[in-house]
């Protein structure tokens, strides 16, 4: 076996375990809550982004608002720090 053998099954192994199109809002919606309840490892903007995706796909609409309320603070905070130079 070569590597190309090795890297052609490689390719149809992922493609056979690749998800439907259609799984992509729940996967999103999946990987945005993880970047929200690990927010110390992530930077503002990915949590903003996150936000965003939890806002837009989610089916409880009380977890709807608070990702846009938590994305509308850490907006806010942003726009309060200094962006550097002479104080």
């Amino acid at each position: 076996m070569n590597a190309m053998t090795q890297l052609a099954d490689a390719v149809t192994n992922s493609a056979s375990v690749a998800p439907s199109p259609a799984d992509w809002p729940a996967q999103r919606l999946t990987e945005a809550r993880g970047i929200v309840v690990d927010f110390v490892h992530h930077p503002d903007s990915l949590i903003i982004l996150a936000c965003r995706a939890i806002a837009a796909h989610s089916p409880d609409p009380r977890e709807r608002g608070e990702a846009v309320a938590l994305a509308g603070l850490l907006i806010a905070v942003s726009n309060r720090r200094p962006k550097g130079g002479d104080a």
